[in-house]
């Protein structure tokens, strides 16, 4: 069970990197598939910042910074890229 869950996030997830940057893909499905992966990085960014606070580790919440300041930097890298 834990390997078909592993596979069908990973084909989401790779999916909607995919689609969210292919031109023929139309607009619209683009648009969800790019709000798609900004609510799993979302989530996952602010469940670390829960964990760390609500757990009073600092570890945690350098490792959310982290992950924070990579996907923004990967993103804008990925925009100017795409101009």
């Amino acid at each position: 069970m834990e390997t078909i869950m592993e596979i069908l996030f990973e084909l989401i997830l790779e999916g909607s990197l995919e689609a969210s940057m292919e031109k023929k893909v139309p607009l619209p499905v683009r648009i969800i598939a790019a709000a798609v992966l900004i609510g799993v990085f979302g989530g996952l960014i602010g469940f670390c910042f829960y964990c760390g606070i609500h757990d009073g580790d600092g570890i945690m919440l350098v490792l959310a910074f982290v992950i924070l300041v990579i996907t923004v930097l990967g993103a804008r890298a990925i925009y100017r890229k795409r101009r």
